[in-house]
C-alpha cells in the first residue's frame, strides 16, 4: 500500500468533516406538524390502522348526516304558520262535540297525583330480625 500525499489526506479530511457537518445540519430539520402528528399517532394505530381508518370513516358520516338532517328540520319549521283563530275555534268545537258524545259535560281535565309519604317499615324489621 502507498501513503496517500499529505496534502490530499488533509484536503479529504476537510471535505469528509465539511459533508459531516452539512449531514449533521440537516438532520436537525424542522418536521411538518402532520409529520410530527403521524410520527407520534404511528406507535398508538400500529396494531390495526384499517379499523381506526374505518372508525373514522364512520364518524365522518354519523357527522355528515347530522348535519343534513339539522338543516332540513330548520327549514321545515321556519314554512309552517301557526293555525288561524278559526282552526284552534274548529278544533274546541269538536272536542266539546266528543267530550258531549262520550257523555261527559267537559273534556278531560288531568288529576294531580297524589303526593308520596314515605312510612317506616317496622315490621318488615321485625321480620328480618326474628328469621
Amino acid at each position: 500500500m502507498r501513503k496517500v500525499p499529505s496534502p490530499w489526506r488533509q484536503e479529504i479530511l476537510g471535505a469528509a468533516h465539511a459533508a459531516a457537518h452539512s449531514d449533521h445540519v440537516s438532520r436537525v430539520t424542522h418536521h411538518s406538524f402532520i409529520s410530527a402528528l403521524n410520527h407520534q399517532l404511528a406507535p398508538l394505530l400500529w396494531p390495526c390502522p384499517q379499523a381506526w381508518v374505518a372508525l373514522a370513516a364512520v364518524w365522518v358520516v354519523i357527522f355528515a348526516a347530522n348535519f343534513s338532517l339539522r338543516d332540513r328540520a330548520e327549514v321545515v319549521v321556519q314554512k309552517v304558520a301557526p293555525p288561524s283563530r278559526e282552526v284552534v275555534v274548529a278544533l274546541r268545537q269538536q272536542r266539546q262535540l266528543l267530550a258531549e258524545l262520550i257523555g261527559q259535560a267537559l273534556p278531560f281535565e288531568a288529576v294531580p297525583p297524589k303526593t308520596f309519604l314515605p312510612q317506616p317499615r317496622s315490621e318488615r324489621h321485625g321480620a328480618l330480625v326474628a328469621v
